[in-house]
């Protein structure tokens, strides 16, 4: 007699379907409706509204001539502040965690801790942040009480500063989310390759990175 085989495949397409249909309708349908629309004028003046009338590339070149660039920059350097410690941290933590040889305890509560910051949203974030680092906040009472600044410093007030207080949100609020995710990656990784580099004589840095090891 001839098994009758059953494809369990059709049920795969169901389930992923809704993310698919949410995201045309919320997301693709409006990012194409925005592009289609950046080659127009349409706006509105007062109650007169103006457009859609079609002026081809005007809106980009209008765009190229502005601050562009510079906001780009300013851009590229929060997230080089941010995202470089961001990974290094991340990495480091990942490693000590999955380390079954440091033996560390409460892992599943330092866990929870690293991630607590990327639950708050980002407006409460802010707000903590500017109320530390403000000019009669707690930061500079701290560093005046102990003598080591005259006066109070600006942190809000200067270029470096500012991007400084930026970075180092980002950081605080995603690296616990890096974190968990690098650790699931190296978890990822076949034990057997971690013991045959020990079994190699790799030291603690070519076991890190396995690829090293001959």
């Amino acid at each position: 007699m001839k098994q009758k085989s059953i494809s369990y495949a059709k049920w795969g397409y169901l389930f992923i379907l809704p993310f698919f249909v949410s995201f045309f309708i919320f997301s693709l349908i409006p990012l194409a409706d925005t592009i289609r629309y950046s080659f127009f004028e349409y706006y509105r003046s007062g109650i007169k509204e103006i457009g859609p009338n079609f002026i081809g590339m005007a809106n980009y070149i209008s765009l190229l001539k502005s601050d562009m660039l510079k906001y780009a920059a300013n851009t590229l350097i929060l997230w080089i502040v941010g995202f470089i410690p961001q990974i290094v941290i991340a990495l480091l933590l990942a490693s000590w965690f999955v380390d079954a040889r440091l033996k560390i305890r409460g892992t599943q509560f330092f866990k929870v801790v690293i991630y607590l910051p990327n639950l708050i949203m980002a407006s409460a974030f802010a707000m903590l942040f500017f109320t530390m680092f403000s000019t009669n906040g707690p930061i500079n009472s701290i560093l005046m009480s102990i003598g080591l600044i005259g006066e109070p410093i600006d942190f809000l007030g200067t270029v470096y500063g500012t991007r400084s207080l930026v970075g180092l949100m980002n950081f605080l609020m995603w690296f616990g989310n890096t974190t968990i995710m690098l650790m699931a990656a190296i978890m990822g990784i076949s034990p057997d390759i971690f013991e045959a580099s020990e079994l190699d004589g790799c030291n603690s840095v070519q076991s890190f990175s396995v690829s090293r090891c001959r």
